[in-house]
């Protein structure tokens, strides 16, 4: 079946981007409406869910449900709502606001109780239409969740070897100093933008924390450079 039309958005000028980790971890609250929320999980109900799938060796463990499916069109969409946003992002983004382009490889996933995301990495994926590499993941919290669930990063671990996303390693390398934890609730309507470029050490170990309480859905697609 194919996903129906994408909801239509507002642009918002005035929410705040919230600096949680320099050049590494962002949030933007209240990116979506109560009724986009309702709207876009509405929408998820059109996008073929796959069941998660043992991991291959060096991946990761994920056993939340994943969709995909490929729209040059909501990627602007979702473009058009960042532009107020991306100039503040350090790393600075390297070309004009007119040339900003997102991922078309959207994603949609679900944690249904008991369901979480391993230790792993994002990295740089090479869009094969405008040869651009991702560097900044953007994930759309659409639900709040009751307890668990949150994305958790590790702040003196980066990805060594940036290629397919993957399991964390004991080669990564370390910033130094004693090792942070932050942790970003699932707060629905909140946009969490966090780094995985070539530049600036490339991504942070991070992980989809269990769900032990309610259900978490997330939107996913990723800035070009």
């Amino acid at each position: 079946m194919a996903p129906s039309p994408f909801p239509d958005i507002k642009l918002k000028k005035d929410l705040t981007l919230n600096e949680v980790l320099p050049s590494q971890i962002y949030t933007i609250d209240d990116f979506l409406t109560t009724a986009e929320l309702k709207a876009v999980l509405k929408w998820t109900e059109n996008v073929r869910m796959e069941e998660p799938k043992p991991p291959g060796k060096g991946e990761a463990e994920r056993t939340a449900k994943r969709g995909s499916i490929e729209s040059t069109e909501i990627a602007s969409t979702i473009s058009k709502l960042l532009i107020p946003y991306v100039p503040k992002l350090l790393p600075k983004y390297g070309r004009d606001l007119k040339d900003l382009l997102l991922s078309p490889n959207i994603r949609v996933y679900h944690y249904p109780k008991d369901s979480f995301f391993d230790c792993h990495y994002d990295s740089p994926t090479l869009d094969l239409n405008s040869k651009r590499l991702s560097c900044w993941t953007i994930l759309i919290y659409l639900t709040n969740v009751d307890k668990g669930g949150n994305t958790i990063f590790y702040t003196n671990t980066h990805d060594p070897t940036p290629s397919k996303s993957k399991k964390s390693s004991t080669k990564s390398k370390s910033k130094g100093g004693a090792e942070q934890v932050i942790s970003v609730e699932p707060k629905s309507g909140r946009l969490l933008l966090h780094w995985h470029g070539l530049k600036n050490g490339g991504c942070l170990k991070h992980e989809g924390e269990k769900v032990e309480k309610g259900d978490k859905w997330v939107f996913r697609t990723d800035i070009l450079a």
